[in-house]
C-alpha cells in the first residue's frame, strides 16, 4: 500500500496572481525535497480557512489572508505556523517578509535625487494587507524626509488591481496635471500606470518618472524601474521554518529580505 504523503498548508487571498504564485512556487521546491504535498486553499478578503488543522503537518499564511484570530487558532491547536509578507506582534510565529521600508528608500531617492521629481504621486494597494500599509508609510515618510508636497489627491486607490490603479490615473489626469512622477505599490499597477499615461499623451520619463514595487517580465518588457526582493526564496525560507518547527526547533523572529534597485 502506498503510505500517504504529509501534507502543507498554504492559505493565500489569491494563488493565480504573480506574487503568490512565485511565493506558492518557492513552498513547493521544499516540499518536493521533503516528500511533502501541498494543499492551497484561496480566500476572500476576510474569510476564514476551511482547512482542519488535523489534516496538516504545518500551515503557512499570505499576506494577511485570514483573522489574525484563526492564525492564532492554529498555533495554539498545536499547528506549526510561518507567515508570509505580514508578521503578529508580541507572538512567537515566525515570518518572512520584504524590508518595504528599505525598498521604498530606495524607490524614492532614485525618484527625487537621481531623477530630480518633486511632485509624486504613490499608488497604493491593498488597505489591509501588511505589506501596502508599510510601503505606503514609508512613502509618507520618505516624502516627509525630501520636503515633498504630497496632496491627499495624490494618493490613488490601486488595491494591487492593475485596472484600478489604471482608472485613478485616468481620474487624476482629468483632474490635473501638475505631477512629475508615479510610484506604484505593485509593479503590475506601475505597468498599468505607463499604459494610462501614454494613452492620455504623457511622455514616460520626459514629463513623468514611473517606477513600481517588485519585478517580473511585464515589467522588464516595459522598462520599469523596480525594486525587488527574491520573492520565491521568500517561499522557501517560510518552507524551511515550517519544517523546523515540526522537527521540534523553537522557531521565531522575523526574517527580512532585502528589496534592491533595478533602474531600467
Amino acid at each position: 500500500m502506498m503510505m500517504r504523503r504529509p501534507v502543507l498548508g498554504v492559505i493565500t487571498n489569491d494563488q493565480t496572481g504573480v506574487f503568490q504564485r512565485a511565493i506558492i512556487d518557492g513552498i513547493r521546491q521544499i516540499a518536493d525535497l521533503h516528500s511533502y504535498d501541498v494543499l492551497v486553499e484561496a480566500l476572500g478578503a476576510g474569510s476564514s480557512s476551511y482547512l482542519e488543522p488535523t489534516q496538516l503537518a504545518g500551515v503557512m499564511v499570505i499576506s494577511n489572508a485570514i483573522p489574525d484570530s484563526q492564525i492564532l487558532g492554529f498555533q495554539q491547536a498545536g499547528l506549526p505556523v510561518s507567515l508570509i509578507s505580514h508578521h503578529l506582534p508580541n507572538t512567537l510565529i515566525p515570518s518572512v517578509i520584504t524590508d518595504n521600508r528599505q525598498g521604498m528608500q530606495c524607490l524614492m531617492e532614485h525618484i527625487v535625487v537621481g531623477c530630480g521629481r518633486r511632485r509624486v504621486v504613490f499608488v497604493r494597494g491593498l488597505d489591509h494587507q501588511s505589506d501596502a500599509q508599510e510601503r505606503l508609510a514609508a512613502f509618507r515618510d520618505e516624502a516627509m524626509r525630501y520636503t515633498l508636497d504630497v496632496p491627499e489627491a495624490f494618493v490613488l486607490r490601486g488595491e494591487f488591481a492593475p485596472s484600478v490603479a489604471a482608472q485613478s490615473v485616468r481620474a487624476l489626469l482629468a483632474e490635473r496635471r501638475d505631477f512629475d512622477a508615479v510610484i506604484a505599490a505593485d509593479y503590475l499597477m506601475g505597468v498599468a500606470v505607463l499604459d494610462a499615461l501614454s494613452e492620455a499623451g504623457v511622455r514616460v520619463p520626459e514629463d513623468v518618472c514611473v517606477a513600481g514595487y517588485g519585478d517580473g517580465e511585464e515589467a522588464r518588457r516595459r522598462y520599469l524601474t523596480v525594486v525587488a526582493a527574491d520573492v520565491v526564496e521568500q517561499g522557501r525560507r517560510s518552507a524551511r521554518q515550517l519544517m523546523g518547527q515540526m522537527r521540534g526547533l523553537t522557531m521565531r523572529g522575523v526574517t527580512v529580505l532585502n528589496a534592491d534597485l533595478i533602474p531600467r
